[in-house]
């Protein structure tokens, strides 16, 4: 019926004018003409009963006449057009009464204002509010933002802390009854000790059960799936004939795109009976991606789910797969069965702590019973902590059952300094990646033990990183495939080959999450190697950014080395002395094996020059005794022995550079790196005995910066300068010096006062060409062709002549003879072979 003077009735006890009064200032425009015409459209709670109740107060205390239309429009055509009409929801009226309201509508000169929900809306529904509308734009109430609430409060006199604000706009996502009874029910005294606003949710979440539980039976169950649901898991197509989104929306339980806000879902998962809620679960196992909420279910079937979501998380997001896994435990899942894979997942997400648990409780649950994908992960966790010959030893205790465990087992024998060999796979077995992979690692590792170790070796190691890249696995091993064939390119002094083995394993993501900062390492140490200083550190900064607290003792070696190895090249007497007091510490926990050779060799050197050659004794011997049981081979041996070469001179003791001074020239038939080294001992110790040739220091220095060694052929050159009397000689190795000594990429070395202003240095070159531009240019000034090109980098023949003709273009040469005249001057570089091509470039 119309009633003249009723007041209006709140339906829900928990609304507030919240966002009414928002909106009052929009609204007056539209109330205060002569003829107030309006819609207020808004969801269960927001208000709207509130808002025509300030209105009919207003009205009415101006005099004016009000009818308010509760249930009954039978007399609407009777109220005189005059007379502010009223409607509070209008969505539940019957089509008889929308049919005599729309009527009114249509007359402008009637006042009527109309509150409704936003569904259901029918047609006729639509139209009257469209209709209003013409008039002034509809009030839409239903969403509050921190403004609100600080209004809201402010109008009152009351005081929120600014956390418990933005606690409540967070878990409520502004929907308005639900912002307005965490307000309500917020008591600030709790807030001293549940900082977390537990019993506020839990207040909170009573109305919205309540809620619930007084809409329909198939509106409740499609919330119930959206709170299990993971969050966009559950859409609503166009054309969707139940509408459940709107529906929910209009109740005030989900937010307009059908999502439901943290205390909503956080309410229906705690409320469900066990039995729905594990239905819901193995219905929609993309929920438990985040068990976060969800009671313990002891059930099978949600811990099979779990599992299962698990293991396709695993490559992806390897630490929410570890959660996962924990859940299914907690769901009845057995423990001795999932450690394996929990061992796994915390060692795929860097966690080297929970993987080492994992892998003890494993043990020590079944000792007689361990899973191989558990030895795996143990090896893999003595290896990070720099402990190879335990890792060795679990190979050992648990015998390799797949190729993957048979190339870990080869990396940490051979690690060691004990027979790596190849391990006889399964006959008959069709090939795979990884199992491709495994097998050229095994055979590469092989070819690098031998006394003519080449660059096939090399080529087997590169292919095997390349392969395990497209494996798109994150296995715990010992080290790296892209680590072993950084390590094997460096010591055959191929830098830009090993930088561009790292950067090819980053880009693919190399070993997943766990092995990315290792790879990161690695990429900063070759970096120091190639003068790139500046590159080093951000490389360095990058690892910094993986937001790991305490980093496994054999990248924390890794890192203390590079910046060892940064302070020693281009920083002060104090930064070098600081860096070195770092690595020291990381030098007494880490047990040196054959991969971590290359950097030892930078401390060896580093800790001599700070007085400290005592301390670095035992990882030298130990070093030495390594190489020495796999026969000494050159490719492993001569950056130590050169180390050891170093150490002598730096401590003026000739018999400490001669056992390995002969090991080199031994060597040298064999290898170009110990070829070059066993040459430039020759020189420096005469050098030290004062006899200083110019040309042959600059050959030997030359030839040690060719294999890698730049800032050894500088202190060579150097040292050459110091201790020759003859100013000129002294002039040109200065020279010499400048042109050989990494340079921080800041500035460009000075010419020499002895006639050497025309020289051009290395950085020039890099100004010009790439690092590979340059590698190629080498080999064409050797006379080399596109095919064997290709065969020494490890590229097609086609892609060799892609590269020269680009440098060809870089250099602006328009001939063969010009490019060869222009690289000789750009690169330093005199031979009298070069250009003798078979297939002219």
């Amino acid at each position: 019926m119309i009633q003249p003077a009723a007041a209006l009735d709140e339906h829900d006890p928990s609304a507030s004018p919240l966002s009414w009064e928002r909106q009052m200032g929009a609204a007056r425009g539209a109330i205060g003409r002569r003829i107030p015409r309006a819609a207020l459209i808004g969801t269960a709670g927001a208000g709207k009963s509130s808002g025509l109740q300030q209105l009919y107060e207003l009205f009415t205390g101006q005099a004016r006449e009000v009818r308010v239309l509760h249930e009954s429009a039978a007399a609407v055509a009777d109220v005189p057009a005059q007379h502010i009409l009223l409607v509070d929801d209008a969505h539940l009226l019957s089509d008889m009464q929308l049919q005599h309201l729309g009527e009114r509508a249509q007359d402008p000169e009637a006042s009527l204002i109309v509150a409704r929900r936003p569904w259901p809306a029918r047609p006729a529904l639509r139209a009257i509010t469209a209709r209003l509308e013409q008039h002034a734009p509809a009030i839409v109430l239903g969403h509050v933002t921190r403004a609100d609430i600080l209004d809201h409060l402010d109008a009152r006199g009351q005081r929120l802390p600014e956390f418990c604000i933005e606690h409540i706009v967070r878990t409520t996502r502004g929907v308005a009854w639900l912002a307005a009874a965490a307000v309500q029910h917020h008591d600030s005294r709790d807030c001293a000790h549940d900082r977390d606003h537990e019993s506020l949710d839990a207040s909170v979440a009573e109305l919205i059960i309540h809620r619930l539980d007084t809409i329909d039976d198939g509106l409740r169950r499609k919330i119930e799936e959206v709170c299990i649901a993971a969050p966009g898991a559950i859409c609503t197509e166009d054309g969707d004939p139940d509408d459940w989104a709107l529906q929910g929306y209009a109740h005030g339980l989900l937010v307009r795109s059908g999502e439901a806000a943290p205390l909503v879902r956080a309410a229906v998962r705690q409320a469900l009976p066990a039995r729905r809620l594990i239905d819901l679960c193995v219905s929609h196992p993309e929920s438990l991606r985040d068990p976060a909420g969800l009671p313990a279910l002891r059930d099978s079937r949600v811990a099979d789910v779990l599992i299962s979501t698990a293991d396709r998380m695993l490559r992806e997001d390897p630490r929410q797969a570890s959660a996962l896994y924990d859940a299914a435990v907690r769901c009845g899942a057995p423990e001795h069965a999932l450690s394996a894979r929990r061992a796994g997942a915390a060692w795929s997400s860097g966690d080297l702590d929970a993987a080492a648990i994992a892998v003890e409780d494993a043990i020590s649950s079944a000792p007689e019973d361990v899973p191989a994908e558990v030895s795996a992960v143990a090896a893999a966790t003595w290896a990070a902590r720099a402990m190879m010959r335990e890792a060795h030893r679990v190979h050992q205790v648990v015998p390799p059952t797949d190729e993957v465990t048979r190339a870990n087992a080869a990396v940490a024998a051979l690690g060691v300094g004990e027979d790596g060999s190849p391990v006889p796979t399964v006959p008959h077995a069709l090939p795979t990646a990884i199992g491709v992979s495994s097998a050229l690692l095994r055979s590469g590792l092989q070819a690098t033990t031998g006394p003519d170790a080449t660059e096939s070796a090399l080529a087997d190691l590169i292919r095997a990183a390349e392969m395990y890249t497209r494996t798109r696995r994150s296995d715990a091993l010992c080290e790296l495939p892209a680590v072993v064939a950084t390590v094997v390119a460096l010591n055959l002094g191929r830098l830009v080959t090993a930088q561009s083995v790292l950067e090819d394993a980053i880009d693919g993501d190399h070993g997943g999450p766990w092995a990315r900062r290792r790879l990161l390492l690695w990429s900063a140490w070759v970096a120091v190697q190639r003068a790139h200083p500046a590159e080093a550190r951000e490389l360095l900064r990058r690892v910094e950014a993986t937001g790991t607290a305490r980093l496994p003792t054999r990248d924390e070696f890794m890192l203390q080395a590079v910046r060892v190895a940064i302070a020693r090249r281009y920083e002060d007497a104090s930064g070098q002395d600081a860096a070195w007091q770092r690595a020291r510490a990381v030098l007494l926990r880490t047990d040196i094996d054959l991969y971590l050779l290359h950097p030892l060799a930078e401390l060896i050197t580093a800790g001599t020059r700070a007085g400290d050659a005592d301390r670095v004794e035992p990882q030298v011997r130990a070093a030495l005794q390594m190489v020495e049981r796999l026969g000494s081979p050159p490719l492993w041996a001569a950056h130590l022995r050169w180390a050891v070469i170093q150490q002598g001179i730096l401590l003026s003791r000739p018999d400490r550079l001669t056992p390995h001074a002969k090991a080199l020239v031994a060597a040298a038939v064999h290898s170009r790196v110990a070829a070059g080294m066993a040459k430039a001992g020759r020189v420096w110790t005469d050098v030290l005995a004062g006899s200083v040739a110019a040309e042959a220091v600059t050959t030997a220095a030359e030839e040690l910066a060719a294999v890698g060694l730049m800032w050894d052929a500088a202190r060579l050159a150097g040292h050459g300068a110091a201790r020759t009397a003859d100013r000129r000689v002294a002039a040109q190795l200065l020279a010499c010096a400048r042109e050989l000594h990494p340079t921080d990429g800041t500035r460009r070395p000075e010419p020499t006062a002895g006639g050497d202003a025309d020289a051009v240095d290395r950085t020039a070159a890099e100004e010009v060409l790439s690092d590979r531009e340059i590698e190629v240019a080498r080999l064409v000034l050797q006379g080399k062709t596109y095919a064997e090109i290709g065969a020494s980098i490890f590229i097609s023949p086609r892609t060799a002549e892609h590269h020269i003709a680009h440098i060809r273009r870089r250099i602006g040469a328009a001939s063969r003879s010009e490019m060869l005249a222009r690289l000789r001057l750009l690169l330093g570089d005199n031979d009298v072979g070069a250009g003798q091509t078979t297939q002219p470039p």
